[in-house]
């Protein structure tokens, strides 16, 4: 049984030595398997003394092959091994470093005691989360452990052998790929409780191998935990750029590399695909940890090459809501639906009924691998992006705790009645959704009725009789006729109290 002791002891580099040692040994073996085929196969020379040489040759190359093929094997398993490794040992030193705060200290065997001093009132707290991390962590290196120890058996008794090559080079990548433990792929149209059960299933072996050789099965998982979803796309998102050179998307993949760049808070890539106009997921902020995580659902005109705009209106949010209190925040850039090209594409309600599902599984996917309490959790859509998210409230429910509709052509209710919050009280919904409006916006001319006829994307969520709380914007830039379409675009302006608004909805706190 591993204790702490033991894992604080690990040294990854050490496995990555062995792992390069066999790297030597296979181009070694490879090399001399040179001379024993010029041996064997000398030509016009026959008789006993020939045909025995070349019986002799041929047992040789079989058995460097088969030597090939576990030690290739064993390279492989060695480098899966020291990457997991490398995350546990960091874990360990978080763990250890998180108890010497708080004048805690983690003994050999797993025990927490008291470093020195007196006790402090947020002890048996921490005290609390150390156990539960020390559980975790050797858990994992339990599993760790048992995959290279698993390796190492298959290679020793003979298990891995070379299969449909001619030459070593082949032996060696064959004996590489089964080295690989079985992994069962994500269930086919899981939820994202079920991709969550399924990713929880695997080893961290396992993950690491699914992570480095098949980044994009994992990356747009629901219900995969975000660190994860990032390290997969990171791995994505660098090969895209790589391949996109002259593309216009390359413009938003860079600004997504940059945004990931920068810290406070630190960014997490949860979704890219580069097919058609794009889309993309990104998180200011780890939404499995924060207090309070929103999803901002971008509108009309909205694509991958675009997202920079859209990533700068997550920060400032982002900002808001820490500056009206939230302890732990997470704002979430949400390109994951095709968006209407143009104004005239706008006025038909396809492209929300075509994003509507992929909304609520990523909300319900924030629900299953959230950390600790639950997370106060806010979906907003500007524009366009409103009719996704009433879509998505209307025809299925939203797992979220608020709804915020700004600048909104109709979210295809007629009354806050007909939105579904999970977990809210139908009776109560009302409270918790949220709309605002610029008077010189030109998204004004959508919603006025024509000869007793609704809007065609149904009600203006701002009106009284829709039910909803509505709170202030400035009125923007006045233009022709009293609209514009800057004033479209202006509710995250540093002086418009819009901003502010959206961050005192983040953080769970009244508007005005």
């Amino acid at each position: 049984m591993l204790t702490w002791g033991d894992v604080r002891r690990w040294d990854p580099a050490a496995i990555g030595r062995v792992a390069d040692a066999l790297n030597v040994g296979c181009a070694r073996i490879i090399a001399a398997n040179d001379d024993v085929e010029a041996m064997a196969r000398l030509t016009g020379w026959t008789g006993d003394a020939a045909t025995a040489a070349l019986t002799r040759g041929e047992s040789l190359t079989s058995t460097l092959e088969r030597l090939v093929a576990e030690a290739a094997a064993v390279r492989r398993g060695a480098h899966e091994v020291q990457i997991a490794l490398d995350r546990i040992v960091a874990f360990v030193r978080e763990t250890d470093e998180l108890a010497s705060r708080h004048g805690l200290l983690i003994g050999a065997g797993g025990e927490i005691a008291l470093s020195g001093g007196s006790a402090r009132p947020d002890q048996p707290r921490v005290k609390a989360e150390l156990a539960d991390r020390i559980e975790q962590l050797l858990r994992r290196a339990t599993d760790v452990d048992a995959d290279f120890a698993d390796i190492m058996r298959r290679a020793l008794r003979g298990e891995i052998t070379e299969q449909g090559g001619d030459t070593l080079a082949q032996a060696a990548d064959a004996g590489a790929a089964q080295s690989g433990l079985s992994i069962i792929g994500p269930p086919e149209n899981g939820s994202p409780g079920d991709n969550k059960a399924w990713w929880a299933s695997l080893s961290d072996t396992a993950k690491v191998a699914l992570l480095q050789g098949n980044p994009g099965l994992v990356g747009n998982l629901d219900g995969i935990p975000a660190a994860d979803r990032d390290a997969a796309n990171r791995a994505v998102l660098a090969r895209e750029i790589a391949r996109l050179q002259g593309d216009p998307k390359l413009r938003g993949l860079e600004a997504i590399q940059q945004r990931l760049d920068r810290s406070d808070p630190q960014a997490f890539l949860l979704g890219l695909d580069t097919g058609g106009d794009g889309k993309a997921i990104v998180s200011a902020g780890n939404p499995d940890t924060a207090v309070n995580v929103a999803t901002y659902v971008p509108g009309t005109g909205s694509e991958l090459s675009k997202i920079g705009g859209d990533l700068n209106r997550s920060d400032k949010m982002w900002a808001a809501a820490t500056t009206s209190g939230s302890p732990s925040t997470a704002v979430i850039t949400w390109l994951g639906y095709d968006a209407p090209n143009e104004i005239t594409d706008a006025a038909s309600a396809k492209y929300a009924d075509g994003g509507k599902a992929a909304l609520a599984g990523f909300q319900d996917g924030l629900r299953e691998t959230h950390q600790g309490p639950p997370s106060h959790n806010t979906v907003m859509g500007h524009s366009y992006g409103t009719t996704v998210v009433g879509h998505a409230a209307r025809d299925g429910g939203l797992a979220a705790d608020e709804l915020v509709f700004v600048a909104s052509p109709g979210v295809g209710a007629h009354d806050v009645s007909q939105l579904h919050l999970d977990g809210v009280d139908p009776g109560e919904t009302g409270k918790h959704v949220h709309s605002t409006v610029a008077e010189h916006d030109m998204i004004n001319l959508a919603n006025v009725e024509i000869a007793g006829y609704d809007p065609i994307l149904g009600q203006d969520p701002t009106d009284a009789d829709f039910g909803g709380q509505v709170f202030t914007s400035a009125p923007g830039t006045d233009g022709w006729g009293g609209y514009s379409t800057e004033a479209h675009s202006e509710y995250w302006e540093d002086n418009n109290p819009s901003l502010n608004n959206l961050g005192q909805i983040i953080a769970g706190k009244p508007t005005t």
